[in-house]
């Protein structure tokens, strides 16, 4: 949209630029285009909407990042490491910014132990716990090594995303 046509629009409206800007998400995550730093990963090929060359996409990359500049909880991603590493630091920024601590589990190297077990003592000696139901869905990615899932988890038939 032209700058004119914007600033005829927010007026008729009553907005602010800063009221949209900082007022609408809780935070703004701003993942730098591979054609900044990582163009050997840019392609057009196999992508249903991106059809624009590196040059463009820099351009627009840049329009973009500026337009959150000043949103209180603004991070960008840049293109200083691979990709998978790339959307780890995006999901400590997520998980920084609503309190989750990881600890290292986001770590490239950090591992998950998980046990068997085979049997269960009597549940009279046990502490109080509620029981919940976890549902994963896996999704396909384009490197073997990452896992991608949406996980579901509720009690009595109410599930929740994760």
């Amino acid at each position: 949209m032209p700058r004119e046509a914007w600033e005829k629009l927010i007026s008729k409206e009553k907005w602010n630029n800063v009221d949209l800007r900082d007022s609408r998400y809780g935070q703004v995550i701003h993942m730098t285009t591979a054609a900044k730093g990582a163009i050997e990963f840019y392609t057009t090929e196999e992508h249903v909407v991106r059809h624009e060359g590196p040059e463009l996409a820099c351009e627009l990359d840049d329009k973009v990042a500026q337009a959150w500049v000043g949103h209180p909880y603004y991070d960008v991603i840049d293109n200083s490491t691979d990709f998978n590493a790339k959307c780890m630091r995006m999901m400590a920024a997520v998980c920084r910014r609503i309190g989750v601590d990881v600890a290292d589990r986001l770590e490239l190297n950090s591992k998950k132990h998980k046990y068997l077990v085979k049997s269960i003592s009597d549940q009279d000696s046990w502490p109080p716990y509620k029981e919940f139901e976890v549902i994963h869905n896996y999704l396909v990615t384009p490197d073997p090594k990452m896992q991608a899932r949406v996980r579901k988890r509720g009690r009595d038939g109410k599930l929740g995303c994760h």
